[in-house]
């Protein structure tokens, strides 16, 4: 869950950046950084870290970040003005959901044990009954503990077709 700073932060910026033309370019900054926070743990401890001063954070944010537009620049000036600087995953993250709401994008989650290809994901997105993939926004969370099989999460509903869960059915039929 977000922290109201960061949804403000997120709409500030979504709005500045459909004004000038530049929704596409914060996007996919926000999706680098949204990924970075959630698969680094050194990105978080970095964020995090007050030892390390907000200018070396900011050198180091814009250098993984493909293309530096002004918009992201000004934004992560702001939060080093206003130590805000760890909440910066949560503004990504934010930025995203009001980016997808706006374009009509639906998001949904695939859990495997293993990362999924492009193969697997259009035979997911066919199951679920999207006729235009570009209308979803699929995210693969890898979590070894399903043992095998996958986990969708799409439109407020649950498939699980895990290993995890499969032995766990059968445990239940089996202690009956």
């Amino acid at each position: 869950m977000q922290s109201r700073a960061a949804i403000r932060y997120a709409k500030a910026m979504y709005d500045i950046a459909n004004e000038e033309n530049f929704i596409n370019e914060v996007y996919k900054d926000m999706s680098l950084i949204k990924d970075l926070y959630g698969d680094s743990s050194d990105f978080k401890s970095l964020l995090s870290n007050s030892q390390i001063n907000y200018q070396d954070k900011k050198k180091a944010i814009l250098s993984l970040l493909e293309n530096n537009n002004t918009i992201t620049e000004k934004l992560i000036d702001l939060l080093i003005h206003n130590k805000r600087v760890p909440i910066i995953g949560d503004i990504a993250i934010s930025f995203i959901q009001l980016y997808n709401k706006h374009n009509d994008i639906k998001e949904a989650t695939v859990i495997s044990a293993s990362p999924i290809n492009e193969d697997l994901k259009s035979i997911i997105l066919s199951k679920i009954n999207i006729s235009d993939p570009k209308s979803i926004s699929l995210t693969n969370i890898i979590d070894s503990s399903i043992i095998g099989g996958f986990i969708i999460r799409f439109d407020g509903k649950e498939y699980n077709a895990s290993v995890k869960q499969n032995l766990n059915n059968l445990k239940k039929e089996l202690t009956n």
